[in-house]
């Protein structure tokens, strides 16, 4: 070779190099033995040709057609009846367990030889979104037949493009030893094109279109490692049985994607002395990581590279990072705040006293508008709700997280008229990760006391950490970021309404009520009337003497109404003056509580 040609090949491969910043997304290094590893591959199995007229049956979980051993994954084709056919070997696939749109597929081998042999490196579509092949497209980054040893292939089939027609796009690359010396063959696939190495050195490339039949290189795919036995192609000059057991060994598979650590990755919320938090950004092949945190942390692993582990302090902070590449660094960096943790009995997240309503967002839904206004400590929200399904609702914003663990009651002051006869109010928690407190029963307020005077409404949230989709799991309650109001809202929400609702002391705190999480001994007690109208009647089938049966009636919301102590086997509570609608009736005798549903007519 020429020098100056050698002089253009080192340019170009240092430039593909370079040119990229390129982070490792998933890879098999095969440093393990056995069966190829169940978390990263499958199999293709049967016989039948697999369209191609192939002879070989692929089998499943057989370590005599697929192995890892010192350090390499084995697909071994062999000559033996099986299936119904006369050869034996293994496609391996990464389908659901690897799927990339673009990104650069790097893949060391050294592939299996002889006349008949037709080992592959390629790529299928996952979905198969564009129809059945070849509309969906496939990506043979390297192909070789054993009878013509000097060279490898690589090809892109669409329906435009594909051999069934004779209009397939590919070249071909000179290489002598395929079959007795490891290479490395890689493609590089971005929106605009896909191009293919062998040792970092480019030999195809096909540019993208407009057009779907030229160019379905926009969906996800994942990789196929296999050797064929004979078929239309690898069979064209016949089979070789002398060749077998002939295999194709490869030493790693790595895909990267381009990538820059533009964002780190981990808690932006703490408890304070939390320990063993992780905190990451891309790997960028060839950048060097050097990280920092506050004084009172310490990273306690991972220093140098990509990904640390840390224990915290007591102080808020920054993670910080100094990332280098080519001699070019840039600073990184995270804000760690610490997560509320209620000192006491309860916790106000939000009061209104600072007058501030930046930390409120409406729901963007035009139809309905609300207005806000922080005045005389508390909160207006004045509502025109054009559409009630949309749903309306606000989100109220805490400083930072606050950990309900052992504080599961929520609860806040609501004052409102209700003159438009609209006013329903539910509320959601909501958790860092955006997972809220939406699974039903949620918590919907339909009676509201409507005498303009500020009430307290609270649920005790202990049996309802759950979502729905798509999270479909359960509200991380130590890290509680916000709470949805919705106003007026679905099935029971009025159209064309508008009104105004004040909130105030939105706070959380330990459990007082806990009625939804009571059961009720229907032996121990006896509770009638229900419903009940001018009094409620309770008797103590086993009554303990010197016993105190602590009586609560509470509304729906949690409010207490009544509250009284009796010492007798026989007492009663005067109900006549309450509106009509359903209450609980809360008992605590002999050390445990218990509930019941009542109904006031």
């Amino acid at each position: 070779m020429k020098k100056q040609l050698l002089y253009f090949v080192f340019l170009f491969i240092y430039s593909f190099a370079q040119g990229q910043n390129l982070e490792l997304v998933w890879s098999d290094e095969f440093d393990y033995s056995g069966l190829p590893s169940s978390t990263k591959w499958s199999y293709d199995v049967g016989g039948g040709g697999w369209g191609n007229n192939e002879l070989q049956y692929y089998t499943e979980n057989r370590t005599e057609n697929a192995r890892v051993e010192s350090g390499k994954l084995i697909i071994e084709a062999r000559k033996e009846s099986f299936g119904g056919m006369n050869y034996t070997s293994a496609r391996l696939v990464t389908r659901n367990k690897g799927d990339w749109k673009y990104g650069k597929i790097e893949v060391r081998a050294k592939v299996a030889g002889g006349r008949g042999s037709w080992p592959a490196i390629w790529m299928l579509p996952t979905n198969w979104e564009y129809g059945g092949w070849p509309a969906s497209g496939e990506i043979d980054i390297m192909e070789y037949v054993g009878y013509d040893p000097t060279k490898i292939h690589g090809t892109v089939h669409t329906k435009a493009f594909n051999h069934s027609i004779g209009t397939q796009v590919g070249l071909s690359y000179a290489l002598s030893d395929a079959a007795t010396a490891f290479h490395v063959y890689s493609m590089n696939w971005t929106e605009t094109k896909i191009e293919l190495f062998v040792d970092n050195v480019k030999y195809f490339t096909f540019n993208s279109s407009s057009d779907w039949e030229k160019w379905p290189f926009d969906k996800s795919f994942h990789l196929l490692l296999n050797v064929a036995v004979g078929g239309n192609w690898g069979g064209a000059q016949g089979v070789d049985d002398a060749i077998f057991p002939t295999r194709m060994e490869v030493d790693y598979v790595r895909v990267y994607k381009e990538a820059s650590p533009v964002e780190i990755l981990g808690s932006e919320f703490v408890r304070a002395n939390e320990t063993a938090l992780s905190y990451s950004v891309g790997n960028i092949v060839g950048g060097s990581y050097n990280w920092t945190v506050p004084a009172d942390a310490q990273i306690t692993a991972g220093q140098g590279t990509n990904a640390i582990t840390v224990n915290w302090g007591a102080t808020e902070g920054e993670v910080k990072l100094l990332f280098s590449k080519d001699n070019v660094p840039t600073n990184y960096s995270k804000p760690v705040k610490l997560i509320q943790i209620p000192d006491g009995n309860n916790l106000m997240v939000e009061d209104f006293e600072d007058k501030s309503i930046q930390n409120i967002t409406a729901s963007p839904n035009t139809a309905n508008t609300f207005i806000f206004s922080a005045k005389d400590g508390s909160l207006k929200v004045k509502y025109n709700i054009q559409n009630a399904a949309a749903p309306p609702y606000f989100e109220l914003d805490f400083d930072r997280p606050v950990d309900m663990s052992n504080h599961p009651e929520f609860a806040f002051d609501m004052k409102t008229k209700n003159l438009s006869n609209s006013v329903i109010v539910r509320a959601d928690l909501v958790d860092v990760a955006g997972r809220k407190t939406d699974a039903t029963p949620v918590y919907n307020i339909y009676s509201v006391n409507k005498d303009g005077d500020f009430h307290t409404y609270s649920r005790d949230f202990s049996s309802y950490w759950f979502t729905n989709e798509p999270y479909n799991g359960v509200v991380d309650k130590s890290k509680i970021k916000k709470v949805i109001f919705y106003v007026n809202y679905g099935f029971f929400g009025v159209n064309n309404k508008q009104d105004s609702v004040w909130f105030d002391n939105v706070q959380v705190r330990k459990s007082t009520v806990g009625i939804e999480n009571l059961s009720f001994d229907e032996k121990l007690f006896r509770v009638f009337p229900n419903p009940a109208q001018d009094f409620l009647q309770i008797e103590i089938s086993e009554f303990i003497e010197n016993e105190i049966l602590e009586v609560s009636l509470l509304s729906i919301e949690g409010k207490t109404i009544i509250s009284n102590q009796y010492t007798q086997k026989n007492s009663s509570i005067n109900t006549a003056s309450l509106n009509s609608g359903i209450y609980f009736l809360k008992l605590k005798y002999n050390n445990k509580s218990y509930v019941k549903k009542i109904v006031k007519l």
